[in-house]
């Protein structure tokens, strides 16, 4: 069954009970009124009908005239309310308590009753009264007009309920619809304040998120799809390399021992940068399916690089770049995770590295502390990056080879993969030109992990 159906369904049982409890109230006021006793005769009525009662010298068919005269009926009855003669009312079903010589009144629903006691005897004048009608036709009246009431209370409840609560209820199935369909663009408004305009408000908000993930989505598989056009097209430069250099060697083409080493060297180094472009398509997947676990420990990153240093500068030497170290007087500590840590590092040197444009490079690695950070600057005297680019390098897949013709200047990935880890360890990175690219990474130090 439909809500509206239940609501109208519920209304009609309100208006149902009402009803019920109006009819009630009119047959317990009838009953209840009939039970009240009438108001008794006046000063004078009641002196004459007792003097006519106790009048022994006019006889019984004479009192009977003589009562009937101010509209009462005349009885005689015996002590045990037996009647002993009666003038067309013979009271039936109602106990007489007269014990009295001198007259009394007793008052029922619907009589009045004047009675005495006299040797042995009650004589009694009876006097039948009708209840005017007019207060039980205003009392109907009333019930009725309650009922229309309760009628108009319960058509104009169906009324809001129909025209206030199901429009809005409909625009926002619409909304649904719409959002089930993909349209996230689709904006529903509501001036209302009630519970149906915050479902609306909540509605809003859940449908910019969606529209916000859409794009997101739709941007993350425009760069998927550059990317793997990309190393598919650096792919093709060492591949074909290696089939050149393997044919030469097998068609006899290095026919000394200076060239055959030559060849070797070729299809060795292009192997290596092959295996550069696979590592990128191993990073690409975990950055898909986001795989990268980590282990925080509270660690000096001044001792950190200090060991990565030792190891890594003659590497680094040796493919043209000098790496120079600053590091702050007092240990600089920090919660991070070593191996991910260092693999920022890494990444960050490398891409000095690749763009380097002089035969030898030079990059600096700076750490201190600046009060509530640690602060890690890597800069090298490499070209830079234009103004314009510069915002898009930590993005996923982004580029500053739009030509590609050049396999070793990578996927684009490096410097995502740097802001994804920085992220994690809940610190900020950015990029300045300042006599070539400084990287600026900075994390909280004494925060407090879950």
């Amino acid at each position: 069954m439909s809500i509206k159906k239940k609501l109208l369904l519920t209304n009609l049982i309100i208006f149902a009970v009402m009803v019920a409890l109006s009819l009630t109230y009119s047959f317990f006021a009838n009953a209840l009124l009939d039970k009240f006793p009438i108001t008794g005769p006046d000063k004078e009525e009641f002196n004459a009908i007792s003097a006519i009662l106790t009048d022994d010298v006019i006889s019984d068919d004479n009192k009977a005239e003589a009562v009937e005269a101010y509209g009462y009926k005349y009885s005689i009855y015996d002590t045990k309310n037996n009647p002993v003669k009666t003038y067309g009312n013979e009271l039936k079903n109602y106990e007489l308590n007269i014990r009295s010589t001198t007259p009394v009144v007793e008052t029922f629903a619907d009589k009045v009753l004047i009675g005495v006691l006299r040797n042995g005897r009650v004589y009694v004048a009876v006097k039948v009264i009708k209840r005017d009608n007019a207060f039980y036709t205003a009392k109907n009246i009333a019930v009725v007009v309650m009922i229309a009431f309760c009628a108009i209370v319960v058509f104009l409840t169906c009324y809001y309920q129909v025209y206030t609560i199901f429009p809005p209820l409909s625009v926002l199935r619409g909304g649904l619809k719409q959002v089930a369909a993909g349209n996230y663009s689709y904006r529903l408004k509501s001036d209302k304040n009630d519970e149906i305009g915050s479902v609306i408000g909540e509605f809003e908000i859940m449908r910019r998120k969606l529209a916000d993930l859409d794009k997101q989505k739709s941007e993350f598989d425009r760069q998927r799809g550059e990317i793997i056009a990309g190393i598919s097209h650096d792919l093709k430069t060492p591949l074909t390399t290696i089939q050149g250099y393997t044919k030469g060697l097998m068609d006899g083409v290095a026919n000394t021992p200076e060239k055959t080493t030559r060849y070797l060297k070729t299809i060795y180094e292009t192997a290596l940068t092959m295996n550069s472009l696979v590592n990128q398509l191993n990073d690409f997947s975990k950055m898909d399916i986001d795989t990268i676990e980590y282990s925080f420990m509270e660690r000096d990153l001044v001792k950190l690089i200090q060991d990565f240093a030792a190891i890594n500068i003659p590497i680094y030497a040796t493919k043209g770049l000098k790496v120079i170290t600053d590091f702050a007087d007092e240990p600089v500590e920090a919660d991070i995770d070593k191996d991910q840590f260092l693999r920022v590092i890494r990444n960050i040197l490398d891409n000095s590295v690749k763009y380097k444009d002089k035969k030898e490079g030079e990059a600096r690695i700076k750490v201190y502390s600046d009060g509530s950070n640690a602060v890690l600057e890597i800069s090298d005297n490499g070209p830079g990056v234009s103004p314009h680019e510069i915002e898009y390098i930590f993005e996923s897949y982004y580029r500053g080879d739009p030509s590609r013709t050049n396999p070793t200047t990578g996927s684009g990935l490096g410097l995502s993969i740097v802001k994804t880890i920085i992220t994690a360890h809940e610190g900020t990175v950015k990029a300045v030109n300042d006599g070539g690219l400084k990287i600026i990474i900075k994390i909280p130090q004494r925060r407090k992990r879950n």
